[in-house]
């Protein structure tokens, strides 16, 4: 994306840049995703120049990095005022640094160092919202996934076996996709014509079941009892059908906009009943959670939950340069919605498969 030409205020020039970085992270995660799954292949065309080990740490940050950068684009822009555009710059370029250090160290530096330093990092972003006198829900919801994340990033380096699943299960099911959620509310209020007193008690609704999931999928690889695991696996599935329930709500009532950004949010909400409730309520039976582990149905869990959170960043671009740009239309064809949808649908499909 380019501003060139465009009249905008330091304000959204600083958000315009934000939405840059995130579409160059997701191209260069495209080219990191297509090196990682070449290296699968059983005539590896890389093996001789890089070791598989270094290409899955490339691909695996790069992602981590994408899902940040989206989640605090989004943020920026919720902040509405309180945040001026020097200070979007500054959180800016020194996450545009850091991403580049992260994605380039990847390969030659330990997991462990590289996410304690990303916890870091997020906190001056945490500090900064927090500066701003009292927030909205959807920020507060937006600072509860980021302060998880904090923890959990760290943490499941740190931990071992099952503790360090369960940590990470906690960055993907409840960190990331509050702040997912966070966006996904922001973006319902300006895509559909629910009432603001709705969606804002809607939020705390949703916010609070998809703690309740995402805490017991957590739950799952530290072998829950067997009649807790039986229970566990329905209140899972219903806690991710309340949230479609909600996410359908705003998609049915549709005003004006015409942005694709409802065309995302449809896009996450199915990938998380399928990542988070279908695969979600496998996981916390324990023979089943044994029988997952390290293989590709736990991969394709954590691909759908990924993609989740991406598909709101997504809708958070289209929406946001669609605002810039000025006048009621879309900034991009249906072409990418299509593709990603498909590749990460199908991707999801054929892991689970083998």
């Amino acid at each position: 994306m380019s501003a060139g030409g465009i009249q905008l205020s330091a304000r959204g020039k600083a958000l315009y840049a934000w939405l840059d970085l995130t579409v160059i992270l997701l191209l260069l995660y495209a080219v990191s995703f297509i090196s990682a799954a070449l290296a699968e292949l059983p005539a590896n065309p890389l093996a001789e120049r890089f070791e598989i080990s270094a290409i899955k740490a490339f691909s695996g940050h790069t992602l981590s990095m994408l899902m940040c950068c989206g989640m605090l684009g989004a943020m920026t822009m919720m902040t509405d005022a309180a945040m001026d555009a020097d200070a979007m710059n500054r959180l800016r370029r020194s996450w545009t640094v850091f991403a580049g250090v992260t994605v380039a160290a990847s390969p030659f530096v330990s997991s462990a160092l590289l996410d304690s330093a990303t916890a870091l990092a997020l906190l001056p972003a945490l500090a900064w919202t927090a500066r701003g006198g009292p927030a909205s829900p959807g920020l507060r919801v937006w600072q509860l996934g980021a302060l998880l994340l904090a923890v959990a990033l760290p943490a499941a380096q740190f931990a071992t076996g099952a503790l360090a699943e369960a940590l990470r299960a906690l960055q993907y099911h409840i960190g990331f996709a509050l702040c997912g959620l966070s966006a996904l509310y922001w973006l319902m209020t300006r895509s559909s014509t629910v009432a603001a007193d709705w969606a804002r008690d809607s939020l705390r609704v949703v916010a609070g079941f998809v703690c309740l999931g995402g805490s017991l999928i957590s739950l799952g690889p530290l072998s829950l009892p067997p009649l807790v695991s039986l229970s566990a696996a329905p209140l899972i599935l219903l806690c991710y059908c309340i949230l479609a329930s909600h996410s359908y709500r705003g998609l049915s009532n549709r005003n004006e906009n015409a942005s694709l950004a409802p065309h995302w949010i449809a896009l996450a909400t199915l990938f998380w009943l399928v990542g988070g409730g279908f695969y979600g309520a496998l996981s916390v039976q324990p023979a089943l959670a044994a029988a997952m582990r390290g293989t590709d149905l736990a991969a394709a869990q954590t691909w759908l939950a990924s993609w989740a959170v991406l598909a709101i960043a997504l809708a958070f671009i289209n929406e946001a340069a669609a605002s810039l740009l000025g006048g009621n239309r879309r900034v991009t064809g249906y072409a990418p919605l299509w593709l990603i949808s498909f590749g990460a649908g199908l991707s999801g499909i054929l892991q689970a498969g083998r």
